[in-house]
């Protein structure tokens, strides 16, 4: 999770950007490590996850890269179909969709590992409040299920004006939630090109501006995804049972082949 630097001997977060598209992969992976992370998420469909995933070995780099399946699925029975289909071949399991239904399925899920900017689906505010596309029960959920949720710089660019502020203050409300049932934030660039990459500085200084804490929007570039990834990689190893619970020898045993879906 940490790396050390032995000349100053201090330690060093390893930053991660967990959501980049898989368009211009070999300039983005170069850019990437000039600006300092350590990891990405290259996303794409379910149908080019192999083919991705083979265009990523070939390229020989010190970036930890892993791939993720980004989902818009039609139906609640599409996105669970969808998603562990997904999870044969890919490392996180992302969920994009406008329908507060299949929203509400994807924080119930075990099988997901984001749910990518839940706020830019809402067409108008409630009088009140923000319509920022999450509730308190689904943010319980995700805290339970260890599912984050994506704030995405993109989004913020895209915007102009009124329609910005809008989005940043339906994000605003977003953190409140996520910080008060502890819930994980992810901040991330959703890069479609090089020139949509940012230094994780920058990522973290659009966390405070959208009112998180030092600390928060450290962790939404850090530990937050690496946490995700570790969840990845435990869901793959057959030696881990369900969370808390792990086969230290197999003995004279092999292990069996792991059913990822329904992991706990």
């Amino acid at each position: 999770m940490y790396y050390t630097l032995k000349e100053k001997d201090i330690y060093m977060p390893a930053y991660y950007d967990l959501h980049v598209s898989s368009d211009n992969l070999e300039d983005k992976i170069q850019l990437a490590e000039h600006l300092g992370w350590n990891g990405m998420c290259v996303t794409t469909g379910c149908g080019d996850i192999k083919k991705i995933t083979e265009k990523i070995a070939s390229i020989k780099t010190c970036v930890d890269i892993c791939v993720g399946a980004e989902l818009n699925p039609d139906s609640s029975r599409e996105l669970k179909t969808d998603s562990r289909k997904a999870l044969e071949s890919a490392d996180l399991i992302m969920v994009n969709s406008g329908s507060d239904e299949i929203k509400r399925m994807a924080t119930e899920s075990w099988e997901i590992d984001i749910l990518c900017c839940p706020e830019k689906s809402a067409e108008r505010d409630f009088m009140k409040q923000k319509n920022s596309g999450l509730d308190k029960v689904m943010t319980k959920l995700m805290q339970e299920r260890g599912v984050g949720i994506e704030f995405n710089l993109k989004d913020i660019l895209d915007r102009y004006g009124m329609l910005r502020a809008q989005i940043m203050g339906r994000m605003h409300q977003n953190i409140i939630l996520a910080r008060k049932y502890g819930a994980l934030m992810i901040l991330t660039s959703s890069a479609e090109d090089k020139w949509g990459l940012r230094s994780p500085r920058d990522l973290i200084c659009v966390g405070r501006i959208l009112g998180m804490t030092d600390s928060e929007a450290k962790a939404a570039v850090s530990t937050n995804p690496l946490t995700l990834i570790e969840k990845s990689r435990n869901r793959k190893n057959p030696s881990i049972i369900t969370k808390g619970l792990e086969v230290i020898e197999w003995g004279n045993q092999k292990p069996k082949e792991k059913k990822m879906y329904g992991w706990y």
